[in-house]
């Protein structure tokens, strides 16, 4: 005779970057026991997906994970989790200031209801850029895999920096012209990106550095020397 097996509630949330409604049950202790391993691997690689793996198993409705924006899947976790281990979290930050021996006591704790966290976005933010012309380019949201190779990245490491922007070209648009970089050769995309003055680089690139993003400003008083601070946490990985 089966064993009994408990039946997971569910709830609703809207996906960031569509507006789509999803049902999502909470992760169950398989799951939690997934990340606690792939955490403990301390391999980005492992952590991504398993992080992947945990959001696919918990989201029941019909949705391409794979095609999601990152912020997408960090505010997907941080909401699954929310429902699984606990709605807050305990993080404790350091004082600014050197206090010596005293670090260890400078450490104040803030509380975060991850329920209250939002996907703040740019109001400049657009993923649509005019180059030259009657030319521009529609950008597509890089992955997590792809995010997580630009933050281990030198600045000076131009040749993967410059592939990683060519595979976020959806398409090139000539007026009513589509080349969409899907029918175009890797070396193609390079060789547009190549071709372009500084100042039309500098709107890809601004695409990037103005992502949509959690965020979520905090204040805290030292318990040493009361010093106020105030910090902006961002990305899935300051929560945790």
């Amino acid at each position: 005779m089966a064993l009994p097996i408990m039946s997971a509630p569910m709830y609703n949330l809207k996906v960031p970057s569509s507006g789509v409604t999803i049902k999502y049950r909470p992760f169950m202790v398989k799951e939690e026991k997934a990340l606690l391993i792939a955490q403990q691997s301390e391999d980005p690689q492992v952590m991504v997906d398993t992080l992947k793996s945990v959001i696919r198993s918990c989201i029941t409705s019909d949705i391409d994970i794979d095609k999601l924006a990152i912020f997408d899947l960090e505010y997907l976790f941080t909401q699954i989790r929310a429902k699984s281990v606990g709605e807050t979290v305990e993080l404790f930050f350091q004082c600014d200031t050197d206090h010596g021996d005293m670090n260890e006591k400078a450490r104040a704790k803030v509380v975060i209801d991850l329920t209250k966290l939002e996907v703040k976005k740019d109001p400049e933010h657009t993923n649509k850029i005019k180059l030259f012309g009657d030319v521009g380019v529609v950008l597509k949201y890089p992955s997590i895999e792809v995010l997580n190779k630009l933050q281990g990245l030198n600045e000076k490491d131009l040749n993967t920096i410059f592939d990683i922007m060519a595979d976020s070209i959806d398409y090139v648009y000539e007026n009513e012209d589509i080349y969409y970089s899907k029918e175009q050769t890797h070396e193609e995309m390079l060789e547009f990106l190549n071709n372009l003055s500084s100042e039309q680089f500098l709107k890809i690139q601004n695409f990037f550095s103005t992502m949509p993003k959690i965020s979520k400003e905090i204040e805290y008083d030292c318990p040493v020397c009361a010093r106020h601070h105030k910090k902006i946490l961002e990305g899935l990985q300051s929560f945790f």
